[in-house]
């Protein structure tokens, strides 16, 4: 046909979107618009001249609101004050007191919607230290367990954890030398045991044993050692030689005046002193090794034989010893582990196991369960243990 040779119209081009252009816009759109613009000025202008104005009321301090923050607290930080300056409730203060009938009718009928009102100060001796050469920088604080995060924020969980009872601390001047000073912290517990572990959990692995607190160490700048129920610290502002040997006459007082007593710490004393890594004693008082029936546990690592191993302890009756140590041997024959009961030695019954690529060796005689764990060497272990029992290592 004819009409097959024409060519085929051309396709319409695609028109782009961005092409699209309005050019009648409404009026109202326009006036809208220019609202808009207006609006924004205005609050651009507005916060202009509100920067320009500082409002010294905005800022102002309510110090009603810091009642209910208010802790008990008995004295100040020494270390914190400025010569001759006073701190609000201390002697000196400029607040004028109360009439007695109106600070009575205060206490007895706080305000409807007030907060309560705080618990009363935690009383105790003061810390005294007649040494020469010091000079207390202020009063003694005490702390209970309650608000102690308010001097070791941060800390105050873990010595709860312990049962901490009360802090009791003071900072010293030295008189010889301006602006050093010494603050001295003492922290009792409801036993040595909780004390002891309190400490062993801060110890430092770089300190230097002390000569006259067989449970102390010494860093730096500072003295941290157990001395019955409560863990002492002792803090050096500086090192400057003047400060440090008062630093360490402030420890050996506290050392000297504070009572010993070592009861609950017969595992700590099971432990023996002869290739001791000093530095990694530590107590354990629930779940160690993740067994529930290992309490109260005394551990610590050891040279031996060209090798280091991790050595326990755990004293108590002899019937919860025995116990223990069926359920240590039943717990190490599972998951796949193997488990093997040893020849008795020295009056004590022996056990070893193999799990997870690890050996151990467990003993227990009387009331005392113990013996060396995740060694890769059984036949080191046993050695260990045997001679322990037989008193070759003291």
């Amino acid at each position: 046909m004819a009409g097959s040779d024409l060519p085929k119209p051309a396709a319409s081009p695609k028109r782009n979107r961005n092409e699209f252009v309005r050019e009648n816009i409404p009026a109202s759109e326009r006036v809208a618009s220019a609202v808009l613009l207006c609006l924004i000025l205005g609050i651009g202008v507005g916060l202009w001249i509100k920067g320009k104005h500082f409002d010294p009321n905005r800022y102002a301090l309510r110090t009603d609101a810091l009642k209910s923050t208010a802790g008990a607290v008995e004295g100040k930080a020494g270390t914190l004050r400025s010569a001759g300056e006073t701190q609000p409730g201390e002697e000196g203060a400029s607040a004028a007191p109360r009439p007695k009938a109106e600070a009575a009718t205060a206490e007895a009928e706080p305000a409807e919607g007030a907060a309560a009102a705080p618990k009363p100060a935690i009383k105790g001796e003061p810390l005294e230290i007649a040494l020469p050469g010091l000079k207390p920088m202020g009063a003694t604080e005490f702390y209970s367990s309650d608000n102690l995060f308010e001097k070791i924020d941060g800390r105050a969980p873990a010595y709860q954890g312990f049962n901490v009872q009360q802090l009791r601390s003071r900072s010293f001047s030295v008189n010889a030398l301006s602006g050093s000073f010494v603050d001295v912290y003492e922290f009792r517990f409801d036993s040595p045991v909780n004390a002891f572990g309190m400490f062993a959990l801060e110890r430092d692995p770089k300190g230097k044993p002390l000569d006259f607190a067989p449970d102390g160490y010494a860093g730096e700048m500072g003295w941290f050692f157990r001395q019955g129920a409560v863990y002492v610290q002792v803090i050096a502002s500086d090192q400057k030689p003047e400060t440090l040997a008062l630093a360490v006459a402030i420890a050996q007082n506290r050392a000297k005046q504070l009572p010993a007593d070592d009861a609950g710490l017969a595992g700590r004393r099971k432990l023996p002193a002869e290739g001791l890594i000093a530095d990694s004693i530590a107590f354990v008082p629930d779940n160690a090794q993740g067994q529930a029936f290992l309490k109260n546990v005394y551990q610590a690592n050891y040279n031996f034989a060209g090798g280091k191993l991790s050595f326990f302890v755990m004293v108590t009756g002899p019937g919860e010893a025995a116990a223990a140590w069926k359920s240590y041997l039943d717990f190490s024959g599972q998951f796949g582990g193997k488990a093997t009961v040893l020849p008795d030695a020295s009056g004590a019954k022996l056990f070893a196991a193999e799990n997870f690529g690890t050996a151990k060796v467990i003993y227990q005689r009387e009331g005392e369960i113990g013996g060396v764990v995740d060694v890769p060497n059984g036949e080191l272990a046993r050695q260990f243990v045997e001679k322990y029992l037989a008193g070759q290592i003291k």
